[in-house]
């Protein structure tokens, strides 16, 4: 099995499985798409991209499925039956289409706003714990919630764990990215879960594959970085003032070093605002 990142801008937002089917792993943003499909015909030549595995519905993930759509009408978009719901909310792809906009002016790029909305669809549901062939892959989807309620990791050929968000996002240098957007406990729960699974490689999304040398202890890893983003953030949140003043420290904590082309501030503050939410909703003790 050979495994491309074939992200249009940046790395480590969409990855290219080959073999007697072709998968993509995510589809990343509008703004990249054309330099994504460049990637991938690169690798392909003639050959075609024969599904898609969205970990979820956001716009970073699902914004270039028109472009693969239109170079490879036959593509079929596997995801979960909550994701599905969701890219058919007229709000939902709203935002999709504003955030996407938002991200090629932080960018610089073009994009194409004439995209057709039907095409950011899911064709094919997994459900949690179902294995389905995809021409000689066999491809396992697991629910790990946590970043959304659509969250699905995958396992290829028994081998390939690609992760959802919802374990965490490292970054270079040792960084971290909390995406605990909608469910803290939910996220850690999600940790345990990939943890049981034992593979020959692990990819992390917006991160790549996990080092020979981190991958004995990349579960209790992301779980202490995940404990101590909860234990950064709720100190901040009750040391503030107010929303928008946490929201600037959390910012200069963990988007100072962030390339804008990848997560505009718009976002990350959406996903802050989010995490905070979350905070107090399951941990309402430590704000009192």
């Amino acid at each position: 099995m050979t495994v491309t990142d074939v992200s249009g801008v940046g790395k480590a937002a969409v990855f290219l499985i080959k073999g007697e089917a072709n998968i993509l792993f995510e589809a990343g943003m509008a703004y990249a798409a054309d330099l994504m499909i460049e990637n991938i015909r690169r690798e392909l030549g003639d050959g075609q991209v024969d599904a898609v595995l969205i970990s979820h519905s956001h716009y970073d993930h699902v914004a270039g499925l028109p472009a693969v759509r239109k170079a490879w009408p036959g593509v079929k978009v596997y995801g979960s039956e909550r994701a599905r719901e969701i890219l058919l909310k007229p709000s939902a792809l709203s935002v999709i289409r504003s955030l996407s906009g938002d991200a090629a002016e932080a960018a610089g790029m073009d994009w194409d706003r004439n995209y057709r909305d039907e095409d950011l669809r899911v064709d094919v549901v997994l459900e949690d714990g179902e294995t389905v062939k995809i021409g000689n892959h066999s491809v396992l989807a697991f629910e790990t919630t946590g970043h959304t309620k659509c969250s699905l990791s995958y396992i290829v050929d028994g081998e390939l764990m690609l992760c959802s968000e919802s374990v965490g996002v490292m970054g270079p240098y040792g960084g971290y990215m909390p995406a605990f957007l909608v469910d803290y406990i939910g996220a850690r729960e999600s940790i345990l879960k990939s943890a049981k699974y034992h593979v020959k490689e692990i990819i992390l999304n917006h991160y790549g594959p996990v080092s020979e040398a981190d991958k004995p202890r990349i579960w209790d890893i992301l779980l202490e970085k995940l404990e101590g983003s909860k234990k950064q953030m709720t100190d901040v949140m009750k040391r503030c003032t107010s929303d928008e003043e946490a929201l600037k420290e959390l910012e200069r904590i963990f988007h100072g070093n962030v390339d804008k082309k990848e997560q505009p501030d718009e976002a990350f503050n959406i996903n802050a605002l989010s995490m905070m939410k979350t905070l107090r909703r399951q941990f309402p003790e430590e704000f009192r």
